[in-house]
């Protein structure tokens, strides 16, 4: 088995409030064309895709001109914003201090508090979403010769591919993804009966 894993480009920022679903910016829509020019020659039999509009954006891009319909699955999107979406700017280290102590984004929030988000989905809910996504993308790999494509956010995917890779997943992964960064997993065997083992390969800019 083969999949591409893909964080959506860069998003359109509001400078004064927090929004949990924005759509791709101008810089973001430009990546997502880069992408899509560097894994022209590359085959793909589907594409699993984040309802979020900037996973949208970025995926019928990265699938324009190929025949490869876009497959959306709530299990695929970013953890819940909360009481953080369309707050003010600045206003939400404020009021909420201990969600930002490790860091700003899902992943060190989720490791602070262990919830996404004030008022955001708790680590269980998060993590059987990302179960969820292990299932639906092994279960879209059933073929051996099968190569999948996934489009979704950094959050998701810390956790989606430490389970593709056999872990358990850790709130505190030091695995991250730049705006539509790739990170490629394959499924292999060594001769005679090792394995099967999953192997990580970042796809470079």
């Amino acid at each position: 088995m083969e999949v591409f894993l893909v964080r959506h480009g860069a998003v359109e920022v509001d400078p004064a409030r927090l929004r949990g679903n924005p759509p791709l910016s101008e810089l973001g829509r430009g990546q997502a064309r880069a992408l899509a020019e560097r894994l022209r020659d590359t085959h793909f039999d589907r594409c699993l895709v984040s309802p979020l509009v900037r996973a949208q954006e970025t995926a019928r891009l990265l699938t324009s001109g190929r025949a490869i319909p876009l497959e959306t699955h709530a299990c695929l999107a970013e953890g819940s914003y909360g009481a953080l979406d369309g707050m003010e700017r600045g206003s939400e280290l404020e009021r909420y201090p201990e969600h930002f102590r490790l860091g700003r984004t899902v992943i060190p929030r989720l490791a602070a508090t262990g919830e996404t988000a004030p008022g955001g989905e708790p680590r269980s809910a998060f993590l059987a979403r990302a179960q969820a996504a292990h299932t639906l993308v092994t279960a879209a790999l059933a073929d051996p010769t099968a190569r999948v494509l996934v489009v979704s956010h950094g959050g998701l995917l810390a956790y989606l591919i430490q389970l593709l890779l056999g872990h358990e997943p850790r709130d505190q992964v030091t695995i991250g993804f730049d705006f539509c960064g790739v990170a490629r997993v394959l499924s292999y065997r060594e001769e005679p009966a090792f394995g099967p083992f999953a192997m990580l390969h970042f796809v470079a800019n």
